[in-house]
């Protein structure tokens, strides 16, 4: 089925000057909550989803390798359980960069490439490492005017923290913030305020359908596996949907001020930060609108698939 068809279950119809191409890059197999933002980018009428590429999550214990091609696998069972047959999705890059300059090739690397060189502004929705995107940039430079890098992670300012996506591709972090793409940031504090208990994704995404299903019962035997009394961004009756923070900063409208423009920092070694006044201009948000972006999840969800 095109997507087009499940936006029309959707039924809304922004104005077309609305529209954003958008990709989105994701490590999709890392945890539970990719699957939420993919799909919520998918059933979002103003975003153009062009494709969407795997991303590795190598940092983590027992994927040596493999984490990539999980993700990739995690990206066309999503799609299959979404009806949707004609978004394409691609292999990224293995493993982190080997420096700070390194482009590795990659399929979804190249497709990032093709897609901004077209005329017009390119999201790219980041929700893992920044490896496929630092290896754009690092193999095409001319392509950083035209894209806009909707960066899911880092520490919080001013010290900053070692931080998980960050902790996957240090060198490609860097390698964006030396950039001259465009740069829009919401760090741990803000996209760990998107938490959601287990009763309410119980109430509000899994009757719907088998991908509403397929959600929640992923998410919860994610929880079951993954919980630690010592990890503090888990209750044990929460989660956190920190990916959907790439939809949020475009969904919210602009008059807010809940951004503020900070001179990028230096990416030490210890993954703090170090301040750098010569350091390009990116936007780093201060906060996000965590009731409009998860009940436009749960309607879009539910308008989508509640017949299902």
């Amino acid at each position: 089925m095109k997507r087009s068809e499940i936006l029309h279950r959707v039924g809304v119809t922004p104005p077309p000057a609305a529209r954003l191409r958008v990709i989105v890059d994701t490590d999709a197999k890392n945890e539970a909550d990719d699957q939420f933002s993919i799909m919520h980018h998918l059933l979002s009428p103003m975003l153009d989803v062009l494709g969407i590429v795997a991303t590795h999550f190598e940092q983590k214990a027992g994927y040596t390798g493999q984490s990539m091609e999980a993700s990739y696998q995690e990206i066309e069972k999503l799609l299959a359980l979404a009806e949707i047959d004609d978004v394409p999705f691609f292999r990224g890059c293995v493993s982190p960069l080997a420096n700070e300059k390194d482009a590795p090739a990659s399929d979804g690397v190249d497709f990032i490439i093709r897609e901004a060189r077209k005329p017009g502004k390119l999201y790219i929705a980041v929700q893992g490492a920044m490896t496929n995107v630092a290896a754009a940039l690092n193999a095409a430079p001319d392509i950083a005017e035209n894209l806009v890098v909707l960066w899911n992670g880092g520490g919080p300012y001013p010290e900053g923290r070692p931080e998980f996506n960050v902790m996957q591709d240090p060198d490609a972090a860097r390698a964006l913030l030396s950039s001259g793409a465009e740069v829009w940031q919401t760090d741990q504090s803000v996209y760990s305020s998107l938490e959601v208990t287990l009763a309410e994704l119980k109430s509000k995404v899994f009757p719907y359908g088998k991908l509403g299903r397929y959600l929640y019962e992923q998410l919860e035997a994610e929880n079951h596996r993954e919980y630690n009394p010592a990890f503090l961004l888990r209750t044990g009756e929460n989660w956190t949907l920190g990916d959907n923070t790439t939809v949020a900063v475009l969904l919210m409208n602009r008059f807010r001020g809940n951004w503020h423009m900070e001179h990028a920092p230096i990416l030490k070694p210890d993954l703090t930060y170090a301040p750098d006044p010569n350091g390009r201009l990116i936007r780093v948000y201060d906060s996000i609108d965590v009731r409009l972006t998860l009940e436009d999840l749960f309607a879009k969800l539910k308008l989508a698939y509640g017949n299902s």
